[in-house]
């Protein structure tokens, strides 16, 4: 469960079907602090359940919220549980999530940081070292990849990488347009190699540039 505030910036998926998931969350934003995720299955909005309603009935209060400068609450589970859950016919109880409000300030590092400008980060892993550190979510149809979480301590977190960034090359290669079974390979290929370069831009120099 996550508050957010009227400056939050979240796209959610646009289609017939329900329930509805979040399609994107700004790099460096209350909503990424927050730790809303790609993917999110939204469930709840302001107490309400929306987890069987149209679009236009999730996006609504959403809107409504921007508009009277008030706090947003947003009820998700990320897509991977809810599968399962509903998997196995077991509806999801709300008692048991965690709030996760906004800061009251921004870290420095998200107020900061610089946009329009992408980022070249090296990430070497070392002779005890399993992963890079980082989590990958594919875009929309499986095209294209974000970074959707960076592990604390690892080799990722001391790096200029961030939450949400949009993955333009990896090892010099460019796979922006690639579909999800390149980018996997790509991906294997730099853990074999114990070694990637990521070259990425947040979700606002991605736009700039298109």
């Amino acid at each position: 469960m996550s508050d957010l505030t009227d400056e939050d910036i979240l796209n959610l998926e646009r289609s017939i079907q329900h329930p509805h998931f979040i399609e994107l969350v700004d790099s460096n934003s209350p909503a990424s602090a927050a730790s809303l995720k790609i993917r999110d299955v939204v469930l709840a909005v302001n107490n309400k359940d929306v987890s069987e309603s149209e679009y236009i009935e999730v996006t609504k209060p959403i809107k409504d919220v921007r508009d009277s400068n008030d706090r947003l609450e947003l009820l998700v589970i990320q897509k991977h549980f809810y599968d399962i859950l509903k998997e196995n016919g077991i509806s999801f109880n709300p008692r048991f999530a965690q709030v996760i409000d906004t800061p009251k300030q921004m870290p420095g590092d998200y107020m900061n940081f610089s946009k329009h400008t992408p980022r070249t980060c090296e990430i070497r892993l070392s002779t005890t070292d399993q992963t890079f550190g980082f989590d990958i979510v594919y875009g929309k149809y499986d095209i294209g990849a974000y970074i959707q979480e960076i592990a604390p301590d690892s080799p990722a977190s001391p790096t200029i990488l961030r939450k949400n960034d949009r993955v333009l090359e990896i090892n010099d290669k460019f796979i922006d347009n690639e579909p999800r079974k390149i980018i996997e390979k790509r991906l294997i290929e730099a853990k074999l190699k114990r070694f990637i370069k990521l070259y990425v831009g947040d979700t606002h120099t991605y736009i700039y540039f298109q």
